[in-house]
């Protein structure tokens, strides 16, 4: 599959990892949307919300070749699952957040898991109660690590699907793993005291992205680290919200909630709008998971921030060069 730059027109960006850059930082199988309102369930006879506006551009080869090629692992680790192939192609971190590519097959057809372009909009893909396994990603000790999953609806079948993990570390530079689990039947026939009967950690590794962190120098505390593909911002230190962010026995809890508008400053005077009122031009998005203070996110494009002036969160505006 070719993916088309934005640069010339006809010109195609072809390398071993096109599907993999197209689908999370490009526009393949995802195309920009104007925000617009929907009716949910909300168990109450339904309720409108309104659905962000995204954006997404094409992957620029030079960019791709400088700032993500070289850090992409390609594993291609393969398990069997019954009927099913579990196939973990590739992975990208910069030990704080990343994006692991994986490929399920089922020549019976795909159940356990549900995705489509709703899913990629809404909260990502999930488990059914027809599987019979389960994976999720871990760092060290047990680390939390969040993610969501989308899909690439174009190159999917119903027999086999291309699904991307966006994911966020509690904890920075652990060693990832991939914890898959496997039940024998279907997780609707289980009962309250039957376990897994097979269990196995895949080791992942430490991201190997570099990973650059921006003190506060007031305190010299981190107040934001970034990456191609990723930034951490920790929103009780210097952006304005000390006195509205939740705090209890000296642990703060920052929600996504505390952040509203979040805008990358090029010093060419363009701009990426991450996230404003009814724009979310993320890939995900997270609070903080164990230490409560840092909102973490995967962008929908690559960042060269060698080439960011300003980063504006909220109504604060801080130089990064």
């Amino acid at each position: 599959m070719l993916l088309i730059s934005g640069t010339t027109v006809g010109a195609a960006y072809i390398s071993a990892h096109t599907d993999l850059l197209g689908n999370v930082f490009g526009q393949q199988s995802r195309t920009t949307k104007e925000a617009y309102d929907t009716v949910v369930d909300n168990g109450k006879g339904g309720t409108t919300v309104t659905m962000p506006s995204r954006e997404y551009v094409a992957v620029d080869e030079a960019q791709a070749e400088k700032l993500v090629e070289p850090y992409v692992e390609d594993l291609n680790i393969t398990r069997k699952i019954g009927d099913y192939t579990l196939t973990i192609i590739n992975n990208i971190s910069d030990g704080n957040a990343g994006v692991l590519s994986l490929k399920l097959e089922n020549p019976n057809g795909i159940k356990a898991i549900h995705a489509d372009e709703g899913t990629n909009e809404a909260k990502g893909a999930y488990f059914t109660q027809d599987r019979d396994f389960y994976f999720y990603l871990e760092g060290a000790d047990e680390s939390l690590v969040a993610d969501k999953m989308t899909i690439d609806s174009k190159k999917s079948s119903d027999t086999c699907y291309y699904l991307y993990s966006s994911y966020v570390c509690s904890a920075k530079n652990t060693d990832l793993k991939f914890h898959l689990e496997q039940y024998g039947k279907p997780v609707s026939e289980l009962k309250d005291n039957d376990m897994a009967t097979q269990k196995e950690d895949i080791a992942l590794g430490i991201g190997k992205m570099p990973l650059t962190s921006a003190v506060n120098p007031e305190n010299n505390k981190e107040q934001f680290a970034y990456s191609a593909i990723s930034l951490s911002l920790n929103l009780a230190n210097g952006f304005g919200l000390d006195d509205e962010i939740q705090k209890e026995d000296g642990q703060t809890f920052v929600d996504p909630y505390y952040l509203k508008k979040l805008v990358l400053k090029y010093k060419d005077g363009s701009e990426y709008t991450v996230l404003d009122e009814n724009v979310d031009n993320t890939n995900y998005l997270c609070g903080e998971m164990e230490n409560g203070d840092t909102i973490k996110i995967v962008f929908n494009r690559m960042v060269d921030w060698s080439q960011v002036e300003t980063l504006v969160v909220n109504d604060v505006e801080i130089s990064v060069q």
